[in-house]
């Protein structure tokens, strides 16, 4: 089993445990549902992004990590720091697809994002 596909099922049984310890969240509350729908598109894009690792990843196991992604950004950290990090557990194409779906669940960090890849291509 290669790293990638280790890497997967692990977030897949992290989620299975999570989904069993429910938090008082409303599932039906606008919030819940607001943050379902970003986490449909970020893995869907993900998926276009990686369809060998992310095609058919439910959005909650795979949503952790471009959460991740944002809250490096927020907290002041570079695309790169959060590539580096995310690369620890996934391909560079993987990592590359999380970093690249990542606005789907915090547009305010759009544009550097869009550089970041830009400068990929560049």
């Amino acid at each position: 089993m290669n790293h990638t596909r280790t890497a997967a099922l692990v977030l897949a049984a992290a989620g299975l445990l999570l989904a069993g310890c429910s938090s008082n969240e409303d599932q039906n509350s606008p919030e819940a549902r607001k943050k379902a729908a970003a986490e449909a598109v970020f893995a869907m894009q993900a998926a276009k992004g990686d369809p060998d690792d992310f095609q058919g990843v439910k959005p909650g196991v795979i949503a952790p990590e471009g959460h991740e992604v944002c809250d490096m950004l927020t907290k002041g950290q570079t695309v790169d720091d959060a590539a580096t990090k995310i690369r620890l557990g996934f391909s560079d194409k993987a990592a590359g697809a999380i970093i690249g779906a990542a606005p789907a669940l915090c547009p305010e960090h759009s544009p550097e994002i869009n550089a970041w890849i830009s400068g990929l291509h560049g």
